[in-house]
């Protein structure tokens, strides 16, 4: 990620959004005992569909599709990319009519696979050579992909599903067209969500077992394919979110393939610029010093614990010590680089680890980490479970963890210098674009405790994760308590 950018010094007072009752007397803010779980998330399931891990990718003993493609070498990544097109066509076939008013979808006609490190070509008037992309071109009518460098690159990190994900959003390209979901003068950061959105509309349909030449499970194989879009997203600081080659944040491209997902092509038709506007982290930087990483030192983890104290104080909870010190305690399982104690009420710490989270991601790199907000954030999900304990809530199992991350969520969201639902931060410390999206990439893995319990443990489905997390960073503290129940 370049540039890296982290917690900014400026974290220091922020107000508390709890829960708001109306009680006699006016309004109390609250993390519930008793939390209501009618009609909320479901710790075990991904929107309605059974969380596990298993086969993703080609399926096995599929017919290769019989689709034209011009250009291509007759290889192994042209086959995928025929065979993902070929499914991602036939679901719009079918779910299309549905969609929009009875219409019917019309295939894309012409499908183009170049090389780009090749002396190559011009396609809709780009020239080929250099050219690592994939796109869908509405004035030529056609879908094309960088056989040599980018779905080569792309396969190698995630899988073979990233090839489907990439094909997958560009078709999504090719909805908006043929459904005229988007006018001529619409932002791109509301284009490109929106193909996000219709991308997670397909993979619900695949994951469903509906889709002929692929396959993707609900858990570890969503956490690829979300990673692919954690990949490819806009890198903060140098791309303008208002400008023609803005795609959106990971959290952003996240957001509407869960979207997608969850609820449907519906759902993405409705997308608008007033809808991305709501929940984008597209903000602008509000000054220089944003750049700056809060490196993680003993001064700076006293200004985080200051920033987390003033956001739950209106909680009743004791505030938690925190140490640097390894402490033994009775009937918890000790996790790194954090661990809470709920019989003394202690975070301790390994800085060392902390600090190797804080580096910015690299690949092939030996000291490789998150980058800083990632650090900081599982602080903040220790200190979470205090205010839990406080209440009286379970601190083991998924419920524990998935609450845990929307608590980490609504602290965040509250450190954002442009407000998400109307939230004003106050105090010193800021978060910028990148920020979130290294807690992005933190839930997506299998290491973090943003998303974890008591003992480390976390629910199997990083899109359960990330949905938790969401809720929080865009609503608050209100649903983490009645989402989530006992």
């Amino acid at each position: 990620m370049a540039p890296v950018s982290g917690v900014r010094r400026g974290l220091g007072a922020v107000l508390a959004l709890l829960t708001c009752t109306a009680v006699l007397g006016g309004c109390s803010r609250v993390i519930s005992g008793t939390p209501t779980t009618a009609g909320g998330p479901a710790t075990h399931d991904v929107a309605g569909l059974p969380a596990s891990n298993g086969p993703t990718g080609p399926i096995a003993g599929a017919p290769d599709a019989d689709l034209p493609v011009e250009g291509t070498d007759g290889g192994e990544v042209d086959a995928l990319a025929r065979n993902a097109i070929a499914d991602v066509q036939a679901y719009w076939r079918e779910v299309f009519p549905d969609a929009f008013d009875g219409a019917e979808f019309e295939p894309v006609p012409r499908l183009v696979s170049y090389d780009s490190t090749a002396l190559g070509g011009t396609l809709c008037e780009q020239r080929t050579q250099g050219l690592s992309n994939a796109f869908y071109c509405g004035g030529e009518n056609l879908i094309a992909w960088d056989r040599a460098d980018l779905l080569p690159r792309l396969n190698n990190s995630f899988g073979p599903i990233a090839s489907v994900t990439v094909l997958a959003h560009e078709m999504g390209h090719a909805v908006q067209h043929r459904a005229g979901t988007t006018g001529r003068d619409a932002p791109t950061l509301v284009l490109e969500q929106q193909a996000d959105c219709f991308t997670g509309s397909f993979f619900r349909h695949a994951a469903e077992g509906g889709a002929e030449h692929f396959q993707v499970s609900t858990g570890d194989g969503l956490n690829k394919v979300m990673g692919v879009l954690n990949y490819i997203r806009d890198t903060p600081g140098d791309t303008d979110f208002t400008g023609a080659d803005a795609h959106g944040s990971a959290f952003d491209r996240v957001t509407a393939f869960q979207y997608g997902f969850s609820e449907g092509p519906q759902r993405c038709a409705r997308m608008d610029a007033e809808d991305v506007k709501r929940r984008t982290t597209q903000f602008q930087f509000w000054k220089q010093a944003q750049e700056t990483d809060l490196p993680v030192d003993e001064k700076n983890l006293a200004a985080v614990r200051s920033s987390l104290e003033q956001v739950f104080a209106d909680t009743g909870a004791l505030p938690p010590e925190l140490t640097t010190e390894p402490l033994p305690c009775d009937g918890v399982r000790g996790t790194e680089p954090a661990a809470y104690c709920p019989e003394t009420n202690t975070i301790s710490l390994s800085l060392d680890d902390l600090q190797r989270i804080a580096n910015p991601p690299a690949k092939e790199a030996a000291d490789s980490g998150y980058g800083d907000f990632a650090a900081y954030a599982q602080v903040a999900s220790r200190y979470a479970l205090s205010v839990q304990e406080a209440a009286g809530l379970p601190l083991t199992g998924e419920n524990a963890g998935l609450r845990t991350a929307c608590l980490v969520g609504a602290w965040s969201g509250l450190l954002v210098e442009d407000p998400i639902g109307q939230r004003n931060p106050v105090g010193e410390l800021r978060l910028a674009p990148g920020d979130i999206d290294e807690g992005v990439a933190a839930l997506l893995g299998d290491d973090s405790l943003i998303a974890a319990d008591v003992n480390g443990d976390q629910v199997p489905a990083g899109f359960a994760r990330l949905e938790a997390f969401r809720m929080g960073f865009q609503d608050g503290f209100g649903p983490c308590s009645t989402e989530y129940g006992e």
